[in-house]
């Protein structure tokens, strides 16, 4: 169920059944010329409410829709916010959950940078070592690319042919018409003051063969592996 959609005393009621707390982390950021600044959100909210309709015992939170950011951090659109306050507020939304009764989460991120990652990360393991809770953590970004149709493409990344099929399979309305090419461009080791520069075109990949149904068959891949991963760890 949604937590924002029901009342105090059944959340109560909920918290009885020993559930799982699903927290969606996404992220207000640019992502090439044709997809929505939420694009990091929708991806793993349609997995969160995909495994909501599997599980009678699954909470699933509002998702906090901004994170860290380094590479798109000065494109249009990115809203970023910075480490210190994406470890805090990660800790902050389980510790207030374990307060309520809550002892098994599923933390899953659609924002996959490497600090965003770390910070979140960091958070996690400090609550599971105070509290004994268990927690899954992960980004379905991660599991989306081990899908038979997208592992081994080289090239795909940052709103790429993955990005675009499974927004376009979960809101197509947000998607723009452009099927754009773009190239990652590796700086190696260098510190970069600008680290857009590794996007030239705001995003990594070719979108050509972008499709809904492709889309739609990993995202629905993503959702079966973390079904999977919940029945085995947490319930």
């Amino acid at each position: 169920m949604k937590v924002a959609e029901i009342t105090r005393d059944m959340f109560a009621e909920a918290v009885k059944k020993n559930p799982v707390a699903v927290f969606v982390i996404g992220a207000t950021e640019a992502h090439g010329p044709h997809l929505p600044l939420n694009s990091d959100t929708v991806q793993p909210m349609w997995v969160a409410e995909e495994l909501d309709r599997r599980f009678d015992n699954l909470l699933v939170l509002p998702p906090m829709n901004f994170g860290v950011h380094s590479s798109t951090r000065n494109m249009p659109g990115t809203v970023a916010i910075s480490f210190d306050t994406m470890r805090s507020v990660t800790y902050d939304v389980l510790t207030s959950l374990f307060e309520k009764g809550v002892r098994k989460f599923l933390v899953m991120t659609g924002h996959a940078g490497s600090a965003h990652m770390t910070a979140c990360s960091e958070a996690c393991k400090r609550f599971v070592k105070e509290t004994g809770s268990k927690v899954i953590f992960l980004t379905d970004y991660d599991v989306a690319e081990e899908h038979p149709s997208i592992r081994g493409i080289k090239g795909d990344g940052h709103a790429g042919l993955l990005e675009t099929s499974r927004v376009m399979a979960v809101c197509p309305e947000l998607v723009g018409k452009e099927r754009p090419i773009g190239l990652y461009s590796d700086h190696g080791f260098l510190v970069l003051a600008n680290a857009e520069v590794c996007f030239p075109e705001g995003l990594a990949g070719d979108t050509t063969n972008a499709s809904a149904e492709l889309g739609d068959a990993v995202n629905r891949y993503v959702a079966d592996k973390i079904e999977e991963m919940i029945r085995n760890d947490l319930v």
